[in-house]
């Protein structure tokens, strides 16, 4: 069978799809800030944020490519670890991420414009259209890349371009000690890497609707990353350089990080570009919100066997976050933000088992690692809830103060599982 031809289109529509998942309202807000941080040190600044807020996800979303899917890694782990993990992921999406994407979307982006905007409205709209967007499975990714994306990514390149080339200031002294590790753990805590895992499946899917299967499905899932991956740098890159060219300015204690944007941009453009910053917001937010969507409905869909089809559950879930989205999200992200923090490490320990997929000798290694790590990070929960009874153990781990906690676990994990494992080979994938 004769390999199919990659279209530049496809790779391009897909790969814009890709970046506008990644890229929703919180990645628009932290690089200014870390920018102001760097200061004069604003390269270091943006190679160590490039390197964990871009570097780390893309990478993630190739290694499942190469892999197949995500759950070809955690079978070794054990058969139900994908449908647990993943499910619970899921579930966060529909009381945090999503409903917060609305929140963010109206109240920075829509009310920035019009200030009197009626918040519960504009969110019962903003679902109903990001409804009518992922309703469609085989469609949806194409549509945010070819319709959604493309507008904000213009309107982004261009307030970047114009404050890169024509900087409002000159950058200052930094206000950290080290900017590569600050603007790294900036970037690592986004927690991009989830979103790998959450949507790879409906990334995947995307590629292969097109015709795309073998290894003409691997060079087109590659480029499409590569294509993600130049736009987020960009962006990034663009963003992070402004806030370091006000550090003469503001102090990070001085001003928030939306506050900092939005006195850039306007700095920068005026009120035209306040208009298309806020349009920005609002495109950011829901072409995330309907990949996030998409790929909740898809993955039940599966999970239940078809009992639950993908158009009762697209209609499902935007009912329950524009009911989440209503109340008070503040409490709701208080009480549920840090379960993303528990599932981060573990995500990042089954990519880097995923590199190495084919070289590991038997599962006890992926079970080790995995184990190890999921212990470390139900330790660690009640520090991320602000109880700190566990810190005097934990911090005897290496890395810890830095985040990296997770580490030390995983190697260990590894190799106790790796020779308690040791003959009883592997699951074939």
């Amino acid at each position: 069978m004769q390999e199919k031809k990659i279209k530049f289109t496809d790779v391009l529509f897909v790969g814009l799809a890709f970046f506008a998942s990644y890229f929703g309202a919180g990645n628009l807000i932290f690089p200014p800030m870390l920018g102001l941080q760097s200061g004069s040190n604003w390269l270091s600044g943006m190679i160590g944020m490039l390197a964990s807020g871009v570097g780390l996800p893309i990478l993630a979303i190739i290694v499942l490519g190469m892999c197949g899917s995500v759950q070809k890694i955690s079978d070794h782990v054990n058969k139900k670890f994908y449908t647990v993990m993943i499910g619970a992921i899921m579930i966060l999406c529909c009381c945090v991420s999503i409903p917060r994407t609305a929140a963010v979307g109206i109240e920075m982006g829509l009310q920035g414009i019009w200030p009197g905007a009626p918040y519960l409205i504009f969110v019962i709209l903003y679902f109903v259209i990001a409804f009518l967007f992922a309703k469609d499975r085989g469609t949806a990714l194409d549509k945010v890349g070819k319709i959604l994306t493309p507008i904000m990514t213009i309107i982004l390149f261009i307030l970047v371009v114009k404050g890169a080339v024509s900087p409002i200031g000159t950058p200052g002294a930094a206000s950290v000690d080290n900017a590569f590790v600050n603007s790294f753990l900036g970037g690592y805590s986004t927690g991009d890497v989830l979103v790998s895992f959450l949507a790879a499946g409906v990334f995947f899917d995307s590629i292969k609707r097109k015709g795309y299967e073998g290894e003409a499905f691997r060079k087109a899932h590659v480029r499409a990353c590569l294509i993600a991956a130049v736009c987020l740098a960009i962006v990034y890159g663009g963003l992070l350089y402004m806030g370091a060219c006000v550090s003469t300015e503001y102090t990070p204690d001085s001003i928030s990080n939306a506050n900092l944007l939005l006195s850039i941009i306007r700095s920068s453009g005026g009120q035209i570009a306040i208009y298309g910053l806020c349009l920005s917001v609002v495109l950011a937010c829901l072409t995330t919100a309907i990949s996030q969507i998409t790929a909740v409905a898809d993955f039940y869909e599966t999970a239940t066997h078809g009992k639950l089809s993908y158009k009762v559950l697209v209609m499902i879930v935007p009912i329950v976050t524009t009911i989440v989205a209503s109340f008070g999200l503040d409490t709701i992200v208080s009480l549920t933000s840090p379960w993303f923090s528990f599932f981060y490490p573990i995500t990042l320990v089954m990519t880097i088992l995923g590199i190495f997929e084919k070289k590991i000798p038997n599962d006890g290694a992926f079970k080790g690692a995995v184990y190890f790590t999921v212990i470390y990070a139900v330790l660690d929960l009640p520090h991320e809830y602000g109880f700190g009874f566990l810190d005097p153990v934990l911090n005897h781990i290496p890395l810890y103060g830095l985040g990296f906690g997770w580490i030390v676990p995983a190697i260990v994990g590894f190799i106790v599982g790796l020779i308690a494992w040791k003959g009883k080979g592997r699951t074939e994938t």
